[in-house]
């Protein structure tokens, strides 16, 4: 037992102590493991292995999926410019966790999209015992080109059986996905020494270098490995190694949870205490000057039916539920004595969310005499419509503030392209519905003058003059109006036109149907473009052959998480068609990640001749609203995708009704009831 005991500790000091192989995945030194980062890990390394140098990106977006962006670069040294660049898009899906006897188990493609010459796909398992770690797996492609065994595949179609070319220009696709006459088998070791953070990994694996062996007669290594890593803390990874007995391999790693963000969209305020003694009678003009205090902003209030309900109009960085909680608070504060239940209707520039009810006694018990929870009140709480109006406003303009990086390695003209700028931005909501806003941006710091290097513009250019954009210090990012509206319950609209993003001025709208109680939603949009001319003073020109795009949304969220899938579907802005699809994760405090895929049907070219139909990318924005002189509702924002790319691009629009409706949404607010309190 004390055997036990001793490695179980051992096992969880080490959960820290996740390592990568020299690709960015997590597993040994050349090979993957089933093993997984913990959720919300982002993971950024670099390394070496005659005859490439790696830069990789990765985040562990939910617990069983991990997704990393690489770029491989052929080099004849290590400090050498690269001559060539292979970018993929590799991820990891685990299967079955590990249990008392079962390995663990995942599932992982090795540039899934990009180039070729790295592209595999794998079975691993992993199983712990004591202090060793062990991992065994079999491969497709590039990892299985070492040819163990015939592939069995290709008993069932012959597509399986056919050779795949790790030196084709074109990008890697389903077309390409578990073909070969072959596969092979891969396996090895991690060792946890008593030394905290250092480890010893061992594997053999089946990769031999086929495209490199076919383009330059390279001489490849044996397959096997031996090296060692060393974490001294969490947040940094270094590993070295042997491969093949004549090879050195070394990583650098560095590594975060951003699912632990100090920061938030709001800064922290206390609400008033009211005690359970009720006034004589129902003061309907509360003190409203009190509750903007707490930035809550009340519309009409109603007394009917020993009933007193109030608009409620919302913010958009204060968590949904403690908005509503806090206006059902200074509702029950100045209640007569004969109302029972306190209605909140939940509105946002025109958008009108369900009412909530709520049982007044559990509102005193729980909040002035602390004898009740947020879980009593919400199985007491009951959802309604309410059509009442919503015209009459009392809120003040808002500002915010958005420091923004850009970084692509997915390119393969050039090594990364970057770029580092701040958006300032600022908001007002009207009556009936209209919103206004616009945003400045300020450009800090970049290197995109590399795209002239290789992309020719003309007036189909979509995205790929972005270095235009970067000439002026100051652009105006946007201007614009919009009008949203409730046609009737559940079904939304929005209307936008103005300088709608930094690239982009022109007029559109978009309409949204998102049952209350319901996973699904599903909504349509249509824009008419105009593409800015970069060079004008603040960016303001544009051209006057529009570009039309529109797509079907479709949104799913998924069951006990806080994850959405969506797939957009239709014309993308440089008139190709196709399909982006993936998931976002927001929490409440106002992180959000998203990743997503994009398809078109386009047929352009790289310098290379090689597609550009197929791409990925992530988007993170890391709340700092809490921050001392930081506006509410502030944010960094990293995007992580392509730059200057003209297929599969979509306008990047300044109001989303999902975006809007979503703190209204019934599963947004079930899984952040505990704030009502609050």
């Amino acid at each position: 037992m004390a055997a036990l005991a001793s490695s179980a500790k051992m096992a969880h000091a080490n959960e820290q102590s996740r390592s990568t192989n020299y690709l960015g995945m997590v597993g040994l030194n050349t090979i993957p493991s089933a093993r997984m980062d913990k959720e919300g890990t982002v993971r950024a390394g670099a390394s070496t292995l005659d005859p490439y140098n790696h830069a990789f990106l990765g985040m562990q977006i939910a617990k069983p999926l991990y997704v990393n962006l690489r770029q491989s670069m052929l080099i004849s040294s290590v400090g050498d410019k690269p001559m060539y660049v292979y970018p993929g898009m590799d991820f990891k899906l685990r299967l079955k966790e590990e249990g008392r006897y079962a390995p663990e188990i995942a599932f992982g493609m090795d540039s899934a999209l990009g180039h070729k010459r790295f592209s595999s796909e794998y079975f691993a398992l992993s199983k712990r015992v004591y202090d060793f770690d062990f991992t065994a797996g079999f491969a497709w492609g590039r990892m299985g080109s070492a040819g163990h065994i015939p592939n069995p595949l290709a008993r069932i179609s012959s597509h399986f059986d056919k050779d795949r070319d790790y030196n084709d220009e074109n990008a890697a696709g389903p077309r390409d996905w578990f073909t070969g006459k072959d596969m092979g088998f891969f396996g090895g070791v991690e060792y946890f020494t008593p030394i905290k953070g250092l480890s010893l990994k061992a594997d053999f694996g089946a990769d031999s270098y086929p495209g490199e062996q076919r383009s330059f007669d390279f001489d490849a290594p044996a397959t096997w490995s031996a090296g060692i890593n060393y974490s001294p803390k969490p947040w940094f990874g270094f590993g070295a190694g042997v491969v093949g007995g004549d090879k050195v391999m070394v990583r650098l790693s560095l590594q975060d949870k951003i699912f632990d963000w100090f920061g938030k969209s709001n800064k922290d305020s206390k609400p008033f205490k009211f005690d359970a003694k009720r006034p004589d009678h129902t003061w309907r003009n509360l003190p409203r000057e009190m509750a903007a205090a707490e930035d809550i902003y009340f519309g009409k209030t109603r007394v009917k039916d020993g009933n007193f309900s109030g608009v409620l109009h919302m913010n958009d960085y204060t968590p949904s539920a403690q908005q509503i909680g806090r206006a059902a608070r200074h509702l029950a504060a100045n209640a007569g004595p004969e109302i029972e239940t306190i209605t909140v209707i939940p509105v946002t520039s025109g958008i009108r969310g369900k009412a909530v009810t709520f049982s007044r006694r559990d509102l005193e018990q729980a909040i002035a005499q602390n004898q009740g929870s947020p879980e009593e009140i919400w199985q007491d709480v009951q959802f309604s419509t309410d059509t009442r109006s919503i015209s009459t406003k009392t809120k003040t303009r808002k500002y915010k503030f958005f420091p923004e990086l850009s970084f692509s390695i997915g390119e393969e003209e050039t090594t990364h392209l970057y770029r580092a700028a701040l958006a300032f931005e600022e908001r007002k909501e009207w009556n009936y519905g209209f919103l206004t806003g616009s945003s400045a941006r300020l450009n800090l710091a970049d290197n995109l003058h590399r795209l002239f290097k290789f992309k020719e513009l003309n007036t189909n250019t979509v995205r790929g003059d972005a270095d235009l954009f970067t000439m002026n210090r100051i652009n105006l990012d946007r201007a614009f109006l919009s009008w949203m509206h409730t046609v009737r319950p559940d079904v939304h609209v929005a209307l936008t036109a103005g300088y709608l993003e930094e690239m982009y001025a022109g007029y559109g709208g978009e309409i949204l149907y998102r049952p209350f109680d319901s996973p699904f939603a599903i909504g349509a949009e249509a824009w008419s473009a105009y593409k800015r001319d970069g060079l004008s003073p603040l960016a303001l020109d544009f051209y006057n052959d529009p570009a039309l795009t529109g797509h079907l949304n479709l949104y799913y969220d998924i069951p006990d998480t806080d994850i959405t899938a969506f797939a957009k579907v239709g014309r993308f802005l440089g008139g190709d068609n196709g399909v982006s699809a993936g998931a976002e994760r927001q929490f409440d405090s106002g992180l959000k990640v998203k990743g997503f895929i994009t398809a078109t049907n386009s047929n352009d070219k790289d310098v290379f001749n090689s597609d550009r139909n197929v791409y990925g990318g992530f988007q993170i924005s890391l709340p700092l609203g809490n921050l001392k002189f930081i506006p509410e509702g502030s944010a960094a924002r990293v995007n992580i995708a392509p730059i200057g790319r003209d297929d599969g691009q979509v306008l990047n629009k300044p109001v989303s009704l999902y975006d809007v409706t979503e703190p209204m949404s019934y599963r947004h607010l079930g899984r952040n009831w505990q704030s009502v309190t609050d």
